[in-house]
């Protein structure tokens, strides 16, 4: 009798210790989370023409920066239907402020702005008076977000 107390608390320590184990293993570090793509153009056909100010800035991976981390204007006008000028100022909290500027083409749900430097090809999404872009800048994928203004 004695033999068979000991075995079934051998028995119950295991069982807690693997469960233990198990209950543990969740502790592992998670990859991170890429920034989002955005893909969908602009099914209202609305207008983008105005003045935006930047919602948040993904560069890489997640958590995008917000103001006051990160701030910026966005001005779009509208030239001819899916063409017009782009003109985008992005500050991170730290660094000097970055202009992004010149004519842009959509296509479907491709956007390009060419600049002085060249062209910044990228995908788009317009929604809400809420507009999301993402690119890839020097092969990082970045994603902004801007909400119409005016």
């Amino acid at each position: 009798m004695a033999n068979t107390r000991r075995w079934r608390r051998s028995h119950l320590a295991l069982v807690i210790a693997a469960a233990l184990a198990i209950a543990c293993g969740g502790d592992k570090a998670t990859a991170p989370v890429p920034c989002d793509v955005y893909d969908g153009g602009n099914p209202s056909g609305s207008s983008l023409a105005g003045g935006y100010a930047l919602v948040s800035l993904c560069q890489g991976v997640k958590p995008a920066l917000t103001p006051p981390a990160a701030s910026g204007t966005l001005s779009m006008t509208e030239t001819a239907p899916g063409t017009g000028d782009f003109d985008a100022t992005i500050t991170i909290t730290g660094q000097a402020a970055q202009t992004f500027a010149g004519p842009y083409t959509i296509s479907g749900s491709a956007i390009t702005v060419t600049l002085p430097i060249g062209h910044l090809a990228g995908t788009y999404t317009f929604s809400n008076d809420t507009l999301y872009v993402s690119t890839r800048s020097t092969g990082t994928l970045l994603s902004v977000v801007f909400h119409k203004t005016s």
